[in-house]
Formats: C-alpha cells, structure tokens, sequence
C-alpha cells in the first residue's frame, strides 16, 4: 500500500513539474513575442506602502460614506438603529477583511476576488465561479460608481442651499454627478504613482476633516444625549416591521463599509 502512494505522489509530482514547465515556456514564448514587436514584459510598481493604504482608505471612503448614509439611517430607524448597525455590521465586515488578508498572502493576484473564487473553488466549477463573481463585481462597481456621483451632486445642491440660494434642478444634479463621473475616468487615465500621489492628497483631507469635525461636535454643541438615547431609542420610519428597519439599518452600514478588497486589485503595483 505505501508503494502504491508514493507511486501516485511521484506522478502528482511529474505532473506539476510539467504543467510549471509548460506555464514557464508559454510565458517565455510571450516575453519573445513582445520583444519582437519593440515591447518589454513589464508591470510597473509605483505604489508606496503609504499609497497603498490610501488608496484603500480613499477607496471605503468613510466620512463621505457615513454622512450618505447615517441620516438615511436616523430618520428610519432612529440612533439605536444607527450605532447597532454600525457596532454589528463593523464586526462582521472585519472578519471578512481578515478572512480577504489571509487569502490574499496565499494569493497574490491582481484579479483579487473572481480570480479566488477559482482558485478555492473544484476545478470543474471554476469557471462558473470566477465568472458569476466577476460580473456581481463589475455591476457592484459601476453601481457604487453610479451612487457615489449622485451623493456628490446632493452634497453640491447642500453646500448651495447652505449659501441661501434656491435648491439646484434635477437635471442640474444630474449633470453634476456625469460630470464628476468623467473627472474620475480622467484620472485614471494617470499612471499609477501619479494616482498614488492623488490618494495621499485625499487620505490627508479625509483624515483631517474627519479629526477636525470631531473636536468641533465636541466643543461646540449645545447639548448632546443621554448613553441611553444613544444605544437604546429608536422608532419606526417606515410602516414595515421593525426587523426590515434594522435591516434596512444594517444596509446602510454596509455600502458605507464597502470597498475595502480595493487595494487587492492592485496588489502586483506596490
């Protein structure tokens, strides 16, 4: 019997030693093809650890996230929906950072979560897998891209209704947010330093608009409430059952907390 399995480890082994062959030779074949029409096989690294967390920082986007969604959340549920659903969903959406991290040091790979999902997944049903994960992706991101741009306009319309004028059309806001969406795709035109350098930019104003909006709650409000209305007063907004408002709670929280796999994609740039 212990002959027979180091037989069939000894022919698992020959045949990893072909497939890396085979995998090294294509790769060599395409390295020679490159440079025969003047190109150099190459991925340029221009992210600092520093950029890589800015850009991940940048890219969840907290304080912009928080002033979307926490009102939406007050005015349905009340604070007690609000800070549960941020002490619950937090919890759980580090654990699955966590879980990403771990599987990202195993898995190094630019195509971050459709390319795991092959990977973790049998071989027949890979495919499938990276397929269906890859486009949930994609609609996600150009939802979240669509979401986004619109909060930008509402936040424009804000800052204009805060100046005492009159509240910016639809069609106006909408312009905004098309707008807005072109300036983004310019700037990923850029190449990836020059971004990195843009997400630094943005990481020092989120962090210090963050520190400087805190200090100024604290010494500037006239009153604050009770530990007990905090945690524990809530109402129903809706007309549902209370179970939907947490949900509904629990929602908010977690498109504000999305987007943190963003810095996988670019794992090979730093």
């Amino acid at each position: 019997m212990s002959s027979g399995l180091f037989s069939f480890l000894a022919m698992m082994f020959r045949k990893s030693e072909k497939t890396i062959q085979r995998q090294q030779e294509e790769k060599d074949a395409d390295a020679r093809y490159l440079r025969q029409i003047g190109y150099t096989q190459e991925l340029y690294r221009g992210f600092s650890p520093f950029m890589s967390f800015s850009f991940c920082f940048t890219t969840v986007n907290v304080l912009i996230g928080i002033s979307l969604g926490f009102t939406y959340q007050m005015n349905i549920g009340g604070p007690g929906v609000a800070i549960w659903s941020w002490i619950i969903a937090s919890f759980f959406t580090i654990l699955i950072g966590f879980s990403l991290a771990e599987i990202c040091s195993v898995y190094p790979s630019a195509g971050s979560v459709y390319h795991w999902s092959g990977m973790l997944t049998p071989l027949r049903y890979a495919p499938l897998a990276s397929f269906i994960c890859g486009w949930f992706n994609f609609f996600g991101n150009v939802t979240g891209d669509a979401a986004y741009a619109s909060a930008f306009a509402t936040m424009v319309n804000a800052v204009v209704i805060l100046n005492g004028k009159s509240s910016l059309s639809t069609g106006e806001q909408v312009s905004i947010a098309i707008a807005i969406t072109f300036v983004w795709t310019l700037i990923n035109t850029l190449r990836i330093d020059k971004q990195g350098w843009i997400n630094n930019v943005a990481a020092f104003f989120q962090i210090s608009s963050l520190i400087t909006i805190v200090i100024v709650l604290l010494v500037m409000a006239p009153e604050r409430a009770s530990a007990k209305d905090v945690f524990t007063s809530t109402y129903n907004g809706t007309g549902f059952s209370f179970g939907y408002v947490y949900c509904i709670g629990i929602l908010s929280t977690l498109f504000i907390c999305c987007g943190y796999e963003g810095i996988l994609y670019i794992g090979l740039n730093a």
